[in-house]
């Protein structure tokens, strides 16, 4: 499981519950990845090193991927087109060049390669990566959920990410919990559960990558001037209480306020010092607790209730449940505490 935010785990622990897809030979090496990825080609670097490729992959959607070839290696794909992606090196170093304009990827640097021109890659020898991919469509709309704007055209990305920024080290704790969940033996998440995760973790990918779209914090700041942003922040709590039973998300919220989450970001963090994330997350708590106390200790269990209320990662879920309310949320199924 990974754990401390920004420290870059062993790469044999990234997704370690997942097969392995290992070979030797380069032609096997660009023909698995081309059909997870796209086609590209595929060279062996100058530098000493003898290829092995190992590969552990959630699969398409929005995922997860750990990817290290072993020896150095340069990559030539053809324009995404239908995704994107950030790599994010565990150690070693990288670039990617988009014309004459290059990026030197690091543990604390992650690029961001585009989805509408080709590209090139150089990654060294014992450079494994942890890559995250986002289908075109989800990562588009997540944009204009944030930011309340259609786009117009292409959703274009920054090709760096400073890892090492507060918002890169918001990314990064997203990554983890999104590994984490994906990561579980036989994992069975809810639909809510993962609707949530892949929220944040979009979201905050957004937050943290420049684009064509996004604003400047002035600009965000500005409608919530002159008291808006406390009668906005009533009306986004006073739904919570309302439908703290429902399966809502940040995205759902902002649309029937009418705001642009980005807006809501702003207004939640000037009244109350916190995020509709935190407060959402707050109310799902509750709700667990309230199912938790009414249920029947012989036939409920605490991970069923967990992943309704949208909670992916039990232990995750207990050390926060017993940090909000000083009792475990087994101890609130036996009536405990209550």
């Amino acid at each position: 499981m990974l754990s401390q935010p920004l420290a870059s785990p062993a790469s044999t622990r990234v997704l370690d519950q997942l097969p392995t897809l290992a070979t030797a030979d380069l032609h096997e090496a660009r023909e698995k990845i081309g059909t997870l990825f796209c086609p590209h080609k595929l060279q062996k670097g100058a530098s000493q090193g003898t290829l092995k490729m190992n590969l552990r992959s959630t699969g398409a959607g929005v995922g997860l991927h750990l990817l290290d070839y072993g020896a150095s290696v340069k990559i030539s794909p053809e324009a995404l087109k239908t995704f994107y992606m950030v790599q994010i090196p565990l150690s070693g170093r990288a670039d990617l060049q988009i014309g004459r304009q290059q990026v030197d990827s690091t543990p604390q640097i992650a690029s961001v390669p585009p989805i509408d021109a080709e590209f090139s890659m150089n990654w060294e020898k014992n450079t494994p990566q942890v890559i995250l991919t986002a289908p075109r469509a989800a990562l588009e709309s997540a944009a204009q959920s944030l930011y309340g704007a259609q786009i117009d055209g292409t959703l274009r990305l920054a090709p760096s990410m400073d890892l090492s920024s507060a918002e890169g080290q918001a990314f990064m704790r997203s990554i983890f919990e999104l590994h984490d969940m994906l990561n579980e033996k036989n994992g069975r998440h809810s639909d809510y559960a993962r609707r949530l995760q892949h929220e944040l973790v979009l979201a905050r990918w957004l937050m943290a990558n420049r684009s064509n779209l996004a604003q400047s914090m002035e600009q965000w700041n500005a409608p919530t001037a002159n008291g808006y942003s406390s009668r906005l922040v009533n009306e986004f709590l006073t739904l919570l209480r309302a439908h703290s039973a429902e399966d809502l998300t940040v995205s759902d919220m902002a649309e029937a306020l009418g705001v642009a989450a980005r807006t809501l970001q702003v207004a939640v963090a000037r009244e109350l010092n916190s995020t509709p994330s935190a407060q959402l997350r707050k109310a799902r708590l509750e709700r667990a607790r309230d199912l938790l106390i009414a249920a029947d200790p012989q036939s409920a269990n605490v991970s069923q209730i967990a992943q309704d209320c949208g909670f992916a990662h039990l232990g995750r879920f207990a050390q926060s449940y017993k940090h909000q309310f000083g009792v475990s949320p087994s101890a609130s199924l036996r009536g405990q505490g209550s």
